[in-house]
């Protein structure tokens, strides 16, 4: 797929830009992005927000990427880069956030791009509703074709909700860098990433807490962020943990839970939601030889997060229902007896890896949960 930008970088390179203390600032976590992160730096000098830093995060890189920020940084004063022995993606963000000056923190990965107005239309959004979060759509990109992936279409731009009517910042990928905070929501909450090591579904607890504390959210149906799907390079294409790595995420959000008041049920049970399909996204990877060892693991991190007693069956489809209880109540019973995401021939067979083959078996009879 061949990208054509439009983006201005002349009219931008060498100016005296504002000094003062920028309203936006935007934190670029960087680590051996190469060739894709021109195109994403070419992006950012193209904003037309008045009053926008971007903090460039350089987390170790051993390609060109130290030398193609430090460039950019001296053309254009809006830049500003921080170089740091590689601590993963978690500390390069809390590193940004320490260093961000804005009253408004915006995130973008380095193998992606933004529309020119993306940061002054989140702006605007956020200020005239006096909301904690702006968020749009964004386009997965690829070399072979281009998906949008608009929550919000069903929404009219600059419609404001509680989080809680507002799942849909929850569902699908939680795409944590299509959008703009308020700085005093994350200090209020004490808000940053686990700094767990790599790249390694961190923007999965740090998108929970914002979702959870924000008072309000205003949403755009414009889809402005492009997410480039297709960098081999990319934590997104890294599977050898999958399951195990976003159990250990979700083991961090246990005090994200504990403050949630227990007859708050709507919240915990959208919470859980969120943790219930982030293991479903990453329930088939690698988890063969370890499946039996890590589905009483994870019933038990679900009880501490959330007992039973205190969602809201409503909050779940039939299917998750169902998968729910067994999770909870008879996790081995779970790749057998699921109801999501099986396909037609799940439905027939067990599907099994046996002596590096994958064998089939008829299914003899299926296990009746029903709602308590």
């Amino acid at each position: 797929m061949q990208i054509s930008l439009t983006f201005d970088r002349g009219a931008c390179i060498g100016r005296d830009m504002v000094t003062a203390t920028p309203l936006i600032s935007v934190i670029v976590p960087v680590y051996n992005s190469g060739a894709y992160l021109r195109v994403c730096l070419d992006s950012l000098v193209a904003q037309d927000a008045e009053s926008i830093e971007f903090v460039c995060i350089d987390d170790g890189s051993t390609d060109g990427s130290p030398a193609e920020l430090d460039a950019q940084a001296a053309a254009d004063s809006r830049f500003r880069v921080i170089h740091q022995e590689n601590g993963g993606y978690g500390k390069a963000m809390n590193v940004g956030l320490a260093a961000a000056r804005g009253a408004y923190i915006g995130i973008v990965e380095p193998d992606d791009w933004v529309e020119p107005d993306m940061f002054s239309t989140l702006q605007r959004l956020l200020e005239g509703a006096n909301a904690d979060i702006a968020k749009v759509g964004y386009t997965e990109e690829s070399e072979k074709k281009t998906k949008i992936e608009c929550k919000y279409a069903p929404y009219a731009e600059g419609t404001v909700l509680p989080p809680v009517e507002l799942p849909e910042v929850l569902e699908r990928g939680i795409s944590i860098w299509c959008g703009l905070y308020r700085r005093d929501l994350l200090e209020r909450h004490a808000i940053r990433f686990s700094e767990t090591p790599r790249a390694s579904f961190q923007d999965l607890g740090f998108g929970m807490r914002t979702w959870a504390y924000a008072r309000s959210i205003v949403v755009s149906p414009r889809t402005m962020y492009h997410y480039r799907v297709d960098n081999p390079n990319s934590s997104e294409r890294r599977k050898e943990e999958g399951a195990w790595a976003i159990m250990r995420e979700l083991e961090l959000q246990q005090d994200l839970f504990d403050a949630i008041p227990s007859e708050d049920r709507l919240r915990r049970s959208l919470l859980l939601r969120r943790a219930f399909h982030s293991f479903l996204y990453n329930y088939r990877w690698r988890l063969f030889d370890t499946l039996r060892k890590f589905l009483p693991k994870f019933a038990i991190l679900l009880r501490k997060l959330c007992p039973f007693s205190d969602l809201l069956p409503e909050a779940f489809s039939n299917n998750e229902w169902h998968d729910l209880q067994l999770l909870y109540s008879y996790p081995l019973m779970y790749p057998a007896k699921r109801r999501c995401g099986v396909t037609f021939l799940q439905k027939l067979f067990f599907i099994r890896r046996e002596g590096g083959k994958v064998v089939l078996r008829f299914r003899r009879k299926r296990l009746a949960l029903r709602r308590n």
